[in-house]
């Protein structure tokens, strides 16, 4: 896992933080998961999910570095059927809310709506999406863009970036020899999406910052 946290670090090109956990905070977290708080991964769009079997496009993750978070977390959400699980981020912003099972070591996912379902939540949690050092290898650096008209959110455009050289967008797949190239038809994109005047509902922070 170390080989991999250190890799994402400089995939980020500076853009991740150190976490503002602080010692005794990082103590409620065991230990294999505590490593990740010794790297610059943390901040908003950054990093993302990449796609499984029933999703199109990857999904948006950040590390929890918050006290304050945890604290919501624990006022809004916890449950009695939650003793072993503590947050270790959010999907999408803070619309789903990624767990570590502390006993089992496994990571789960659950949307903030699941609250009011106690069974459908009830198989959130006894369901994992898969071991943390699985769920840590499969972290990649976001690409994932969303640009949507704010007067009309049936008209979007969604594209992402996979495997380095493959541009994934309305669906379909366009295959490129060099990163270059890829890159570049993926800037077109998010320009030709600022020209139509929408705008960014998530995007990786280098495109926010480049838009400015």
């Amino acid at each position: 896992m170390t080989e991999k946290l250190f890799e994402l670090e400089k995939q980020l090109d500076n853009f991740g933080v150190k976490t503002n956990l602080d010692q005794n905070t990082l103590l409620l977290f065991p230990e294999n998961f505590r490593e990740i708080h010794s790297y610059k991964l943390f901040g908003d769009n950054l990093l993302a999910i990449p796609a499984g079997e029933n999703d199109e496009m990857e999904k948006p993750f950040s590390f929890l570095s918050s006290k304050q978070t945890l604290e919501l977390f624990d006022s809004e959400f916890r449950t009695e059927q939650m003793n072993d699980f503590i947050q270790i981020g959010n999907v999408f912003g803070s619309t789903e809310i990624v767990l570590l099972n502390k006993a089992r070591n496994t990571v789960h996912i659950f949307h903030i709506s699941d609250i009011c379902d106690k069974d459908w939540l009830t198989y959130k949690l006894e369901t994992e999406i898969c071991e943390l050092e699985v769920f840590i290898q499969n972290l990649r650096p976001q690409t994932v863009c969303c640009f949507a008209n704010r007067k009309s959110y049936s008209e979007y455009n969604v594209f992402e970036i996979r495997d380095n050289f493959k541009l994934l967008n309305d669906g379909n797949i366009t295959e490129y020899s060099e990163e270059k190239t890829v890159w570049e038809a993926y800037h077109k994109l998010v320009d030709e999406s600022v020209d139509k005047g929408f705008e960014v509902h998530y995007a990786p922070r280098k495109i926010l910052e480049r838009l400015g």
